[in-house]
């Protein structure tokens, strides 16, 4: 094995690809030398957290799911990311991921910078979540070790506080009710999305009820997964969404499946509702090459299928060369990943940001988190104080003790 992953790496230098894929190359050559590209990888671990909440889809439920929190050392120095790697399964066993994780330990960043960077192209095998979470933790890793904040060696420098997006998920009324009563009360009722299910009856009863707690003024818009599927034409599709815009929605995600030169004269038949495409994005290198301009005016980065990160903001980026706008999804996060993603989120000048700590589901890694580079202010908004790599702080002897499960690599 290990002679196997030496050829390899020596194979990839003499390709020289490395810089020219991956931002943490070209962010220290000519700065602060190459030093920190030899730091080698002595400790991978592995934190299962466990969440019992239910979560509701048009396509099924979540009755619970299986995260990883992972923790990637150098030395004294670390990376923390975050991955949803399983649901409905109270006994799963990281596995596969201990095998993906276990070729990194012992390189040194340089070299598993190269390894990662190898499978983030069109036409990768590689689980997108495997791909994204070491992405995360090597950008914490190596921002630490240089002393930059990760949103600096990813060429993000949005400052601004971004409003969070607080997210329904539930098809009974009532618990809608409760939900949107629950948003006002955290100040996050000013940002509301919730998911629809392709009935519209039943889709309609959930935006009334939301409006009818939150009120006209507040900004809400709705998932629905590609849900509505008995449609023959545009227009009447149109006319779907159009019933769906005069009861006060404002912008709609994934409506349904559609062309490219669907989803730019659906945009235009609808006039001021916002069309958001998410599915066409993802992953990023695959986005950069599917979308263009008039598909909508807001684009959808979703959290577990971007698969890179210096390819999600070079997507951020030709979003705004269309005039249009990014947000940053959710994939039900609760741990270190909304951190990071929040600050992605604030550099890239996003309209909201969905990745949020949850009350409920995030209590027990909010009793472990020591300090984090991003604040919900008291308007609901999300600010950030930058530090080096993502900057989260836990307590990893408490961590361990609250989760499911513990192993290193």
């Amino acid at each position: 094995m290990k002679k196997n992953r030496r050829d390899f790496i020596k194979s990839m230098s003499a390709l020289g690809i490395a810089g020219a894929t991956y931002p943490l190359f070209t962010s220290c050559l000519g700065r602060t030398g190459t030093e920190y590209l030899k730091e080698k990888i002595t400790k991978i671990e592995i934190f299962r957290y466990d969440i019992n909440i239910p979560r509701y889809f048009s396509w099924g439920t979540w009755h619970n799911r299986q995260h990883l929190f992972i923790k990637i050392s150098a030395g004294d120095f670390y990376g923390w990311t975050e991955t949803p790697a399983s649901k409905n399964n109270p006994n799963f066993k990281p596995t596969a991921w201990v095998e993906y994780l276990k070729q990194f330990k012992g390189l040194t960043i340089g070299e598993a910078q190269k390894l990662l960077a190898s499978e983030q192209i069109l036409g990768s095998k590689r689980s997108l979540k495997m791909l994204e979470s070491m992405d995360m933790a090597l950008l914490d890793l190596s921002g630490r070790l240089q002393n930059k904040p990760a949103i600096d060696l990813l060429g993000l420098n949005g400052l601004s506080a971004v409003p969070g997006l607080y997210c329904i998920l539930d098809k009974d009324e009532k618990k809608v009710r409760e939900e949107a009563e629950k948003s006002i009360e955290q100040n996050l009722g000013h940002h509301m999305k919730f998911k629809m299910y392709g009935d519209e009856k039943v889709d309609m009863k959930l935006l009334k009820t939301i409006r009818g707690v939150l009120g006209d003024e507040a900004v809400v818009i709705s998932d629905v997964n590609k849900g509505y599927k008995k449609w023959k034409s545009l227009e009447e599709l149109q006319s779907i969404l159009n019933r769906f815009k005069e009861n006060g929605l404002g912008a709609i995600e994934d409506p349904a499946h559609l062309r490219t030169n669907q989803w730019i004269q659906l945009q235009e038949m609808v006039g001021d509702l916002t069309l958001i495409p998410d599915a066409p994005l993802r992953p990023a290198w695959k986005g950069l090459k599917s979308i263009h301009p008039g598909m909508g005016r807001i684009f959808n980065l979703h959290p577990s299928t971007m698969g890179s990160f210096k390819d999600t903001v070079d997507l951020a980026n030709k979003v705004k060369e269309m005039n249009a706008k990014v947000m940053i999804g959710d994939d039900s996060l609760v741990g270190p990943a909304c951190s990071a993603w929040q600050q992605i989120a604030i550099g890239a000048g996003a309209t909201w940001v969905e990745a949020i700590e949850k009350n409920e589901e995030s209590q027990l890694y909010l009793e472990c988190l020591k300090s984090k580079p991003t604040k919900k202010e008291a308007n609901g908004y999300y600010s950030m104080k930058p530090i080096a790599g993502f900057g989260v702080e836990l307590d990893t002897d408490r961590l361990e003790k609250v989760s499911e499960l513990y192993t290193e690599v």
